[in-house]
């Protein structure tokens, strides 16, 4: 039986999955929640913790940009979306 959230409907978690530095980091992520959660989560797991996550870039498998502002439901990601985690350009190094 499908979790509810405080409203009574369904919420379902789903899973993430973040390439950083070519490995994957699947992370379980709240559909409703703002995809900068489950980035940050992503970069624990890799050990990725020495930049914020606002320093990072995360694209879909078409090289789209996302907000990491934005929920996976507004952005329309499905269970088990791949997404690229790279540096923005300028963010590290001197």
């Amino acid at each position: 039986m499908p979790q509810k959230d405080r409203e009574g409907r369904g919420r379902r978690e789903f899973a993430l999955v973040f390439i950083i530095n070519g490995q994957d980091f699947k992370v379980t992520a709240d559909p409703n929640a703002a995809l900068g959660l489950a980035v940050a989560q992503a970069l624990r797991e890799s050990g990725n913790t020495g930049r914020p996550p606002e320093e990072w870039e995360v694209r879909d498998v078409d090289g789209v940009l996302l907000e990491q502002s934005r929920t996976p439901k507004e952005l329309r990601l499905r269970d088990d979306a791949r997404l690229f985690l790279s540096l923005q350009v300028g963010a590290g190094g001197i």
